[in-house]
């Protein structure tokens, strides 16, 4: 292995052992350095490329070690590419690094899942951004200095063509970083909160509000979404976990029941009969409710009892909505809890007032009404 080491100084040697040294400690240390900015399934996809940008760099470093003993005129092009790798490598923990500081400066505290975590907000997405762009200068500029291009440092070099890109794909990128400010500025949309965005029906959890993006998870069918700051703010979004009132939030059911066959011959009769009708219906919403209540795992507001009212009358059934009160949706981005606190509860008292309706001999079928006309031939 001997003949393999190049002819090397004593700071040449150790300018090496330093690289290789620094190298080998961080690939080792990924792990513990990066879990300590982000934690789940995004740090082990940072982990991967962090370890893969180790590997490359020490694979290259070994390419310079042996091409250089068997060149003179050798011009340690590995190395440069392993130190722009490095350069980045750099870049991308130093940002994460600012992003993580920042939050815990100037973002909210909020609890998710029993787990404390920082959330971003206005000010602490301005500081990443000016990090960002400062960072971004810093790697330029480094990496010139790597491959000795300072012609590039030029008015006509890198960073005017740089500021060029930037003016022409401003109107790309601009709005979906301002509409991620104007998102964190609102403080209306947070991480964790439960949103339902115009045009969608289904229910969705807020993941994370990036510069350019935002990630929700669907509560319904447990899959990820990603749409476009820009895209986002521009259609009507409710946000189910900031409720206008501590009563919680408000659900409707409507349930359509057949008109009652009044056989009274006077309108004293009739009055009494649909008086009858009346009481059996608020019967069944009232037993409906202490139902629910005695259901223990159901989240509705057992302060708040079911309200409900003739809504419409239709040429085949009378529309008769109930209202209900839901607990406060909890701080968690688990779809399957969400998912029995917003989809399961309705469920269960829907079956409540079945159960109910059917103990008053009150049926919900409507069957289809037709007029037969006999013709005498």
């Amino acid at each position: 292995m001997a003949w393999l080491i190049p002819e090397l100084n004593r700071t040449e040697l150790i300018a090496h052992g330093l690289i290789f040294f620094i190298n080998i400690s961080l690939l080792l240390l990924a792990r513990p350095l990066l879990g300590i900015l982000e934690s789940g399934e995004q740090n082990k996809t940072t982990l991967r490329i962090f370890r893969s940008v180790n590997v490359i760099i020490l694979v290259l470093h070994l390419l310079d070690f042996s091409v250089l003993r068997f060149s003179d005129h050798y011009e340690h092009a590995f190395i440069k590419l392993g130190l722009s790798l490095a350069a980045i490598y750099t870049s991308l923990y130093l940002y994460k690094l600012c992003e993580f500081f920042s939050r815990k400066r100037f973002g909210n505290e909020r609890n998710i899942d029993e787990k404390k975590i920082f959330l971003d907000t206005y000010s602490s997405r301005l500081v990443d951004l000016l990090c960002l762009i400062f960072i971004i200068i810093l790697l330029l500029y480094t990496l010139i200095k790597i491959w000795g291009a300072d012609s590039m440092l030029e008015t006509t070099g890198i960073f005017g063509i740089v500021a060029a890109f930037l003016a022409f794909t401003s109107s790309t990128w601009a709005p979906d970083i301002i509409s991620g400010l104007i998102i964190l500025n609102s403080r209306m949309l947070e991480d964790g909160d439960v949103v339902v965005v115009d045009g969608y029906p289904d229910e969705y959890v807020i993941n994370k509000v990036s510069l350019i993006y935002i990630v929700l998870y669907d509560i319904r069918n447990n899959h990820r979404t990603l749409i476009r700051n820009s895209q986002f703010i521009k259609s009507k979004i409710d946000n189910l976990s900031k409720v206008a009132s501590t009563d919680g939030l408000r659900k409707s059911l409507v349930y359509k029941i057949a008109y009652p066959g009044l056989k009274g011959s006077t309108p004293e009769e009739r009055s009494e009969q649909i008086g009858h009708f009346k009481s059996r219906i608020d019967r069944i919403f009232k037993k409906s409710f202490e139902l629910c209540v005695n259901n223990k795992p159901l989240k509705i507001n057992r302060d708040r009892e079911f309200e409900w009212a003739l809504t419409n009358t239709g040429d085949y059934a009378l529309h008769y909505t109930l209202w209900l009160y839901l607990e406060r949706i909890p701080d968690t981005k688990v779809t399957s809890t969400l998912r029995k606190h917003l989809v399961r509860t309705l469920y269960e008292v829907n079956d409540a007032v079945f159960t109910s309706a059917e103990i008053e001999g009150v049926s919900l079928s409507t069957p289809a009404l037709n007029e037969v006309t006999i013709r005498n031939a």
